[in-house]
C-alpha cells in the first residue's frame, strides 16, 4: 500500500512538472501566466539571503584558506566549493519557490522516513567520522549530512501533523504522533553524537505544537518532563560536561575544552568597531573551525562590531519577513511551516552567535547561509523556497 494516495502522487506530479518548467522555459512576452510577480516582501526576502550567502563566501575566503593550507589543498578550495554549492542553491530555491508548498503535506512523511534511513547509513561504512562524530554520509563522491534534512523535515511533518487536527486540538494525536515519529531522531542523534541538533528538532516540534494551538497543560506537561531529561542527557557524557564548564570557566581548561573560546573571545575583541580588514583575522590561525562553526568569530574580526551588527540586522530582517509571510498565508499548514522555518532560521543563529561569545557550550550548529557546508546551505535554500511560495499563495 503506498503512503501517499493517488490523487496527490497526480498533485505532486503536476507540482513539479509545472516547477520544472517554470525553471527552463523562457517566459512569453506580455504572458501573466508564466510570468510571476514578486511582492516587495519575497525581492527583500531573496536579497538578504543573497547578501548572507555572498557573504559567507567572502568570510570563507579568509578563513577557509588558513584550513586549505593546513590540509594541503589549494587556498581557494573551500571558498570555490560553497561558490558552487551557493550557485546549485539558487536552482533550488528557485524550484521550491515554484513549488506548491500545499503538496509538501504528502511528501512530509515519506521525507522523514527518508531521513532516518539515511540516517541509518551513518553505521555502515558510508558514514564519515569527522571531529569524533559520525554526521556524513558518503554517496557517490559526494558528503551529505542527513541531519541538515532532519530539520526541515521535522518541520513540515509535524506542520502537516498540527494542521490536519486543527479542528480538534484535544486529540491526543495532535503530540503522539510528532512525538514518537521523533524518536528515531533522537536516538540516532545521541548515538552520533549530535546533541545539538537533537535540542534544535526538540525545540521545533514544541515551538509548532505550541503555534498550532496545542493546549497549554498539554504543553507544560511536555516542557516538565523533557527539560529535566535534556539537562541530565547535557552533562550524561564527559565531553559535554567539559563544554559547559568551559562556558563557566573556560581559563579553568585554557589548553584543552576552553581554548576554542578563548580564541574565540581574543578574536572579536581584536576587532573593535571597524575591524582589523578583509582576510587580517589572525584567530584564524589559532580557533579550530573558523570556516564553520566559529565562522562569526573571523567576522567579528574582520569586520569588528559594526559587521557584527550588519550580519544581526540581517537575521533579525528574515525573522521579520518569515512572520509576516507565516501571517499571510492561507492555511494553517502555510502558517506553521513558515513559523517553523523562521523559528529554525533565528534559533540557529543566536545559538551559533552564543557559542563564539562564550556565552553557550560549543553545539556544532553552523550559522545559516554563512557557514561552510553544501547540506545546511542546500537545505536552507530549499526552505527559503518554501516560505516565497507560502508568500506567492497567499496572494492568490
Amino acid at each position: 500500500m503506498s503512503i501517499i494516495d493517488g490523487a496527490s502522487q497526480n498533485s505532486i506530479t503536476r507540482s513539479v512538472r509545472n516547477a520544472l518548467f517554470a525553471t527552463m522555459k523562457p517566459a512569453a512576452k506580455g504572458s501573466k501566466a508564466t510570468r510571476p510577480t514578486w511582492t516587495q516582501l519575497q525581492v527583500k526576502l531573496i536579497t538578504i539571503i543573497i547578501v548572507l550567502n555572498l557573504f559567507g563566501i567572502a568570510m570563507i575566503l579568509s578563513a577557509g584558506s588558513v584550513v586549505a593550507s593546513q590540509e594541503g589543498i589549494g587556498e581557494f578550495s573551500y571558498a570555490i566549493k560553497q561558490t558552487l554549492w551557493f550557485l546549485i542553491g539558487l536552482t533550488v530555491l528557485y524550484f521550491f519557490a515554484k513549488f506548491d508548498y500545499r503538496n509538501l503535506k504528502a511528501l512530509a512523511q515519506p521525507l522523514l522516513y527518508l531521513t532516518y534511513f539515511m540516517m541509518f547509513l551513518l553505521y555502515t561504512p558510508l558514514g564519515v567520522e569527522g571531529g569524533g562524530a559520525t554526521r556524513w554520509l558518503s554517496l557517490f563522491g559526494i558528503t551529505i549530512q542527513p541531519s541538515e534534512i532532519l530539520k526541515l523535515g521535522t518541520v513540515l511533518f509535524t506542520a502537516k501533523i498540527v494542521s490536519d487536527y486543527q479542528n480538534d486540538l484535544r486529540n491526543p494525536n495532535l503530540y503522539v504522533k510528532p512525538g514518537i515519529a521523533t524518536i528515531p531522531a533522537i536516538m540516532m542523534l545521541l548515538t552520533q553524537p549530535d546533541y545539538g541538533t537533537m535540542c534544535l528538532v526538540l525545540f521545533l516540534l514544541g515551538t509548532i505544537l505550541y503555534l498550532g494551538g496545542m493546549p497549554l497543560d498539554k504543553f507544560f506537561k511536555f516542557g516538565i518532563i523533557l527539560t529535566p531529561l535534556l539537562m541530565l542527557g547535557a552533562i550524561a557524557a564527559p565531553y559535554r560536561r567539559k563544554r559547559l564548564l568551559a562556558v563557566i570557566n573556560p581559563e579553568g581548561d585554557a589548553l584543552n575544552s576552553g581554548w576554542q573560546t578563548l580564541q574565540s573571545l581574543t578574536g572579536i575583541s581584536n576587532g573593535g568597531l571597524l575591524g582589523v580588514g578583509p582576510g587580517s583575522s589572525k584567530s584564524k590561525w589559532w580557533t579550530p573551525e573558523t570556516h564553520t562553526d566559529f565562522i562569526f568569530t573571523v567576522i567579528a574580526e574582520e569586520m569588528g562590531l559594526f559587521g557584527s551588527l550588519v550580519v544581526l540586522f540581517l537575521f533579525g530582517a528574515i525573522v521579520t519577513f518569515g512572520v509576516q509571510i507565516a501571517k499571510n498565508s492561507n492555511d494553517k499548514f502555510g502558517y506553521l511551516t513558515a513559523m517553523g522555518i523562521t523559528s529554525w532560521f533565528a534559533v540557529q543563529a543566536i545559538v551559533n552567535i552564543g557559542v563564539t561569545i562564550g556565552q553557550l557550550p560549543n553545539t556544532g550548529l553552523p550559522l545559516p547561509f554563512i557557514s561552510y557546508g553544501g547540506s545546511s546551505l542546500l537545505i536552507g535554500m530549499a526552505a527559503t523556497g518554501i516560505m516565497l511560495n507560502i508568500a506567492y499563495q497567499s496572494k492568490k
